[in-house]
């Protein structure tokens, strides 16, 4: 009888531990994030700096859209501040547009509008992002806020320009080119200040969702040189606003 209830305590004491352990608050979690960028050069660039080519003197500036996605990961260092760290391939850079008169794009609405001819300055890094996190008091039981200010070490894994004509209705392109090249002098090394806010599901022990805008600079310029060989300004930074949403497990 003694052993039965002794056995049957054990048996009560595992049980309560692992249900104990199932709802401690996750110390480290990892994650998945996707999202969509905006650039901009702080400064314009060679060919669009000073006295333009006739080619682009209808040329004005525009941020680039692209996207942004990778893993991260967050440690816990008290009730409200956490490290973070993440490894993302983020795709920056700048355009420039001037109006196609010979393409009319018609909405839904059957309102019509130019189409837009772009250049643009494409450039992709690999990022590592390591952040300083502060959990703000939350609004409800099911709501976190949180911001963040960081630094992100960077690679470049591909640097070009595109030049893009839009088709005409039919099928023939505008003008005499569509041309992509190497784009040279980007620096191969950088790094960005960062800072941005998340907002999610209060939720620490199990899979959550939350959004994040993020504002990011670079340090240092996006050219090894200040000026190309026939003296254009090379000399520039970049800021990237970037929205994504994540999963945390």
């Amino acid at each position: 009888m003694k052993l039965k209830l002794l056995l049957l305590l054990v048996i009560y004491g595992l049980y309560s531990k692992g249900q104990e352990m199932a709802h401690e608050e996750k110390k480290v979690r990892l994650g998945l994030k996707i999202g969509v960028n905006a650039s901009l050069f702080t400064r314009e660039v060679a060919p669009f700096d000073g006295e333009r080519l006739r080619a682009y003197r209808n040329f004005v500036s525009y941020y680039r859209p692209s996207g942004m996605g990778g893993v991260t990961a967050q440690l816990m260092l008290t009730k409200n501040l956490s490290f973070g760290a993440e490894a993302i391939f983020n795709s920056r850079g700048m355009a420039f547009r001037e109006p196609n008169q010979r393409v009319v794009i018609v909405d839904d609405e059957g309102n019509e509008e130019f189409a837009f001819n772009y250049f643009n300055y494409n450039i992709d890094y690999i990022e590592f992002p390591v952040m300083i996190n502060y959990g703000f008091k939350p609004i409800d039981d099911r709501t976190m806020i949180s911001g963040y200010v960081g630094v992100a070490p960077a690679t470049v894994v591909n640097r070009k320009t595109k030049l893009r004509y839009e088709e005409s209705m039919d099928g023939s392109r505008t003008k005499g080119r569509y041309e992509t090249a190497t784009l040279s002098s980007v620096r191969p090394f950088n790094a960005s200040l960062l800072g941005g806010i998340q907002i999610g599901e209060m939720n620490s022990k199990k899979a959550s969702l939350y959004g994040d805008l993020r504002l990011s600079h670079t340090l240092l310029t996006v050219f090894e040189r200040d000026k190309t060989l026939e003296g254009d300004n090379l000399n520039t930074h970049m800021f990237t606003t970037t929205l994504a949403f994540g999963l945390k497990f």
